[in-house]
């Protein structure tokens, strides 16, 4: 069985996503919740196997829940469900830890297949292309940069705060800082 906590601040859409898990043998809502702040603490209650989260949440967003859950010490597969699953959200999601991004408008099996692609190890985030990187890129500060390349990489944060002299604690809000700074473009925005 593969546990489901879900995040979206749509009660409805909350409720469909729940009722489509629910009809899906070996998938299991564990929950379901509004915002980020009941979410983190729903993470540490239930321990879910795959976060199941919208981008666009009335406390924070998807991505920095996403960079949230996956600091925790057994950290859930996190796929991020968002009405514009764009290849900016894809930077955003893939620094985050984030293991796949899907487009509402996916049919249902293609949910189904992708939450249990992810929580057996899989990940799935769109083509970046160098030239949106490059874009990303030349929105930082150039003492970011380096941040960019090792988080892009998924590099450990305990590696990251190492190279660049902080603590980790520093580390993880540079990040948290870094990934808000790229949501400025429009399409990241909507969700």
């Amino acid at each position: 069985m593969i546990r489901v906590l879900v995040v979206d601040d749509h009660p409805a859409v909350r409720a469909g996503l729940v009722a489509l898990l629910r009809s899906e043998p070996g998938l299991v809502p564990v929950g379901a919740v509004g915002n980020a702040q009941d979410a983190v603490r729903e993470l540490a209650r239930v321990v879910p196997d795959v976060l199941l989260v919208d981008f666009n949440l009335p406390d924070s967003d998807g991505v920095a829940l996403c960079w949230e859950a996956k600091s925790l010490e057994d950290p859930p597969r996190v796929l991020i469900y968002s009405a514009f699953a764009r290849p900016r959200l894809a930077v955003m999601a893939k620094i985050a830890g984030a293991d796949a991004v899907l487009d509402k408008t996916a049919p249902a099996e293609e949910l189904f297949e992708l939450v249990r692609f992810v929580a057996g190890g899989g990940t799935a985030l769109a083509s970046i292309s160098p030239e949106l990187i490059k874009r990303c890129v030349a929105e930082l500060d150039p003492g970011d940069i380096p941040l960019f390349g090792m988080a892009f990489n998924r590099v450990p944060v305990a590696e990251i705060a190492a190279v660049a002299g902080d603590d980790v604690q520093t580390t993880r809000s540079r990040v948290r800082s870094l990934i808000g700074r790229l949501q400025g473009e429009p399409e990241a925005k909507v969700a």
